[in-house]
């Protein structure tokens, strides 16, 4: 590798990898008779959207104003933003509509006439549902308030109603296709439910676990994964992956070694990494160490990050042959771990920018 030197936290890009992951999902999407509309809140990265571009993707998927305005200057005009609306976002949507087509997430009837005066252009409209996860949405069960929706959309001027969406973030614990298949295959079941009721309705599935693992989504018109871009440790140990899919990596350099002790002071903390974690053996696993070489990719087994602050990782069951210069870690979770940082690095040393935050 040509970036082994480094003072500060780099995270370091496989292309080859990246574009493989997204020729396999979008052939799978392709498949699976399922529209591809992946979210970009992974990379954030023109450059990347690119290839997804070669990859024939013409639809995105956004989390935010923000991450929509970047990527719609990139030329993108087709875009769903993939979080509930709400008005302090009137100002932003009326900026993007000049650059591109929305579809928005909308919860409530008075959401939906606020819209339909503020914004100049006609709107796609996207009913949440919450499958009984807590999270964002309406409970799939409040079918009257679904309905009232719907029949609010087709009576606006510039409102049509697209049809239904669901993240299920219960996946991301599984372990395993079987487990994975458990839980979304009820959620499934709910959409389907849904559609029967209301058959004008598209739906859309959003989780990297279940676009990975699963081969058919019966009654799903599109996916929108997102994570599967880069991959993570969390997703190896998911069983969406395998280590030689993961994309994106950490190279932190090693600031203090301590032999005696089995562990080093690597600078790569909270503020590089996020505080996301997996369990390993028990103990919490902010990192997982890597044996990185020309020819391969592997684990180092039980050594990975145990502690982190701001800008301290702390590396724990060393390896014999540890490098004392630098360390390569495989992120946790990658989507957090890319928004912390403004560019890539890739293998042969060409960097990629992006932006930060959503």
């Amino acid at each position: 590798m040509s970036i082994i030197n480094t003072e500060k936290p780099v995270l370091v890009l496989d292309e080859r990898r990246c574009k493989r992951n997204i020729k396999k999902m979008a052939e799978k999407a392709e498949r699976a008779g399922c529209r591809f509309r992946p979210h970009f809140k992974t990379h954030q990265s023109i450059e990347i959207g690119k290839w997804f571009k070669e990859a024939g993707v013409r639809g995105i998927t956004v989390s935010s104003t923000g991450m929509a305005s970047y990527f719609a200057s990139a030329g993108w005009n087709n875009i769903t933003i993939a979080f509930p609306f709400f008005r302090q976002q009137l100002p932003a949507l009326s900026e993007l509509e000049k650059q591109a087509n929305l579809r928005l997430f909308v919860n409530s009837a008075g959401d939906l006439e606020a819209l339909n005066s503020e914004l100049l252009n006609d709107f796609e409209v996207i009913v949440e549902i919450n499958p009984d996860v807590g999270r964002s949405g309406i409970h799939y069960q409040k079918t009257d308030t679904i309905r009232e929706l719907i029949q609010k959309c087709e009576k606006l001027a510039k409102t049509t109603f697209y049809g239904f969406y669901v993240h299920d973030g219960r996946t991301y614990q599984a372990k395993g296709k079987t487990e994975v298949e458990n839980i979304i295959q009820p959620t499934i079941s709910i959409l389907n439910g849904l559609k029967s009721e209301f058959p004008q309705a598209s739906i859309t599935l959003g989780d990297t676990p279940s676009a990975s693992l699963l081969d058919q989504f019966p009654g799903i018109d599109e996916l929108t994964p997102g994570n599967f871009v880069f991959y993570d440790w969390m997703q190896v140990q998911i069983g969406s992956c395998s280590l030689d899919d993961v994309a994106l990596f950490a190279l932190l350099p090693v600031a203090q070694y301590f032999s005696d002790e089995n562990r080093a002071i690597l600078h790569g903390g909270a503020t590089h990494l996020s505080k996301d974690f997996v369990l390993t053996n028990g103990n919490q696993n902010f990192g997982q160490l890597l044996n990185f070489t020309n020819s391969s990719i592997k684990a180092v087994q039980h050594s990975f990050i145990t502690a982190l602050s701001q800008e301290h990782g702390t590396l724990s069951a060393l390896p014999e042959n540890i490098d004392d210069k630098s360390a390569w870690i495989c992120p946790i979770h990658s989507c957090l771990t890319a928004n912390l940082h403004d560019h890539y690095i890739t293998t042969d040393g060409k960097r990629i920018e992006k932006r930060i935050l959503s």
